[in-house]
């Protein structure tokens, strides 16, 4: 067995977090979710299946993304240029945290 690190760029990480987030709702939606006794349904085992590869995936925390002011596309908020068409970014503007 192969035991390589995965690698995805950051819009790699984009599209594969939307890809689990439409498969988790799609398998929301098979019915038979409950366990029978000890026995486990076909859902339930689809869970657990799918709930062990999203953890391998290991895919953190969703970054913070801005849209390209020239192809509307979106980008992380720390990008200097744009992924998809290169436009140059401006500096993103600081959230300044209130006190309380």
């Amino acid at each position: 067995m192969n035991n390589q690190m995965l690698s995805f760029s950051g819009a790699d990480l984009v599209r594969l977090r939307t890809l689990v987030t439409a498969v988790a709702k799609e398998i929301a939606l098979v019915p038979g979710g409950a366990t029978t006794g000890e026995s486990q349904t076909p859902r339930t085992a689809l869970d657990m299946t799918w709930s062990g590869l999203v953890g391998m995936l290991d895919l953190g925390t969703e970054p913070e993304m801005r849209e390209c002011p020239e192809c509307k596309q979106p980008c992380m908020l720390k990008a200097t240029r744009c992924g998809h068409c290169w436009a140059a970014l401006p500096t993103p503007k600081i959230k300044e945290k209130l006190a309380a």
